[in-house]
């Protein structure tokens, strides 16, 4: 009797495994959508990771510092527009040291002079457009930034979702085999049971190593946690981290999706020219061009301007003597410098070229990573449905056999513990593959960053 329970018990769970695993129909959404079915919970209230995401991004110091940083560089880029500040002499000239008589002599004046540099060519308004493109570079950082905190946080949160539902898993199996320890030891306490003692044995140990595995998958998930909680739990004013937890709960399961048509070349460029860090290439080609420019405004000449006025005495006989007005322009002749002009617009020619190659090797980068991700996802998915049509239900039909034997005494009580073990690491693999699937779409989407979101079917 209780044989036939213990096998009842065996079809429901078998038919719990069915429709955790098994998904009738695929969906098109987006990566985010889909993450967002698996909330997490931080001080009692519940975040997906989408909003787990938004947290880690609302409180990064780094994209505080960067806002900082390119407020500072978009004031300065206001001030270099302005002018030198004008030079003031004031001095007392030809004052004859016999006497130290201001009206002594005609040529003894108190003067005053005010000199202003103009600055070669539009060098004033190409160093203002250059701190203005090192500021545009910012916002593309930042852009960047965020969405690798998001790639980072959705790794880390899939990691511990992955031991979340693998201790299901186990304690799922570690109640069949409670069960299957009933059966045992029911058997074998009774006269006409035909359980040996080494199956009673045997039942215990598996138990144990079930209890063993479930201490290492905690041990694995809290890890996991703890990386989390840099991103999403703030840490306190003196220094000392926030002794906040955070606790996974699963509603509901991940769905079952596959990954788009790989791009063509061409539409791949387009779209994968709109990552930040290949605009930020775009930027700094743009800040070297400005440097060429600067480096060209070299050969014109620098102009300034001298106004000056010289107050004189009167002279001996006490007769009124004219002031003096002066007005000088000075030009720089840039002859003896021209070598090294050359060599500065030179040198700034070819750091525009590097720049030109290194955005062709970033994108290079890029498309490489979007065909590795594809191509990955798309043999994950046919390893999930090999695991879905053919090795899980291999997998069952095996274990179900060696039970039926062994409840008909016609088999042996390892084969069914083997069977039932290698059914339960048949789930867990499966588990693997759908979250490092989950894995590469994080992934694919920090490559598709400012694009249109990653279509799924």
């Amino acid at each position: 009797m209780a044989k036939n329970n213990f096998l009842a018990f065996c079809h429901v769970l078998q038919s719990v495994y069915c429709r955790l695993f098994l998904i009738g129909k695929t969906h098109r959404i987006a990566f985010v959508s889909l993450l967002s079915l698996l909330p997490l919970v931080a001080n009692a209230e519940a975040l997906s990771l989408q909003q787990a995401v938004d947290k880690a991004v609302s409180q990064d110091d780094w994209l505080v510092s960067s806002q900082q940083k390119e407020n500072a560089i978009r004031v300065l880029s206001q001030g270099m527009t302005a002018l030198p500040d004008p030079k003031i002499n004031v001095g007392l000239l030809n004052m004859p040291t016999d006497s130290f008589d201001f009206n002594q002599e005609a040529m003894t004046q108190f003067n005053v002079s005010v000199s202003q540099m103009f600055p070669a060519g539009d060098t004033l308004r190409l160093a203002g457009e250059k701190y203005a493109a090192q500021g545009d570079q910012m916002p593309l950082m930042r852009d960047n930034r965020r969405a690798m905190l998001a790639m980072e946080v959705s790794n880390l949160w899939l990691t511990a979702y992955s031991y979340e539902e693998s201790i299901k898993l186990v304690k799922q199996n570690r109640t069949l085999f409670e069960q299957l320890h009933e059966v045992v030891e029911s058997s074998y306490s009774s006269a006409y049971g035909r359980a040996k003692q080494q199956d009673l044995v045997r039942s215990e140990l598996e138990l144990i190593k079930l209890d063993h595995r479930l201490t290492q998958l905690r041990q694995a998930k809290e890890n996991s946690l703890q990386k989390l909680s840099q991103y999403i739990l703030p840490v306190m004013t003196d220094g000392n981290v926030s002794d906040q937890d955070i606790t996974l709960k699963t509603t509901g399961e991940p769905i079952l999706i596959t990954s788009s048509n790989t791009l063509a070349s061409d539409s791949l460029a387009a779209r994968l020219s709109q990552h930040p860090l290949v605009r930020i290439v775009d930027v700094q080609s743009n800040t070297a061009q400005i440097d060429k420019a600067i480096a060209e405004q070299k050969y014109k000449p620098e102009w300034g301007v001298t106004l000056g006025y010289g107050y004189r005495g009167d002279d001996l006989s006490g007769k009124d003597r004219a002031d003096l007005a002066s007005i000088a322009v000075s030009v720089s002749v840039p002859i003896f410098s021209s070598r090294r002009q050359d060599a500065q617009v030179k040198a700034a020619s070819l750091q525009v070229e590097s720049f030109f190659s290194e955005k062709q090797l970033v994108l290079n980068e890029l498309m490489a990573k979007y065909r590795v991700l594809t191509s990955d996802i798309r043999l994950l998915d046919q390893r999930i449905r090999l695991y879905q049509t053919k090795l899980l239900p291999s997998y069952r039909e095996s274990a179900q056999a060696m039970l039926n034997a062994y409840t008909s005494n016609d088999g042996v009580f390892s084969d069914v513990v083997q069977a039932r073990i290698a059914t339960l690491n048949a789930h867990i693999e499966l588990l693997t593959i759908r979250i490092e699937r989950f894995k590469r779409l994080a992934e694919l989407n920090y490559v598709m960053t400012q694009g249109e979101e990653v279509k799924l079917k």
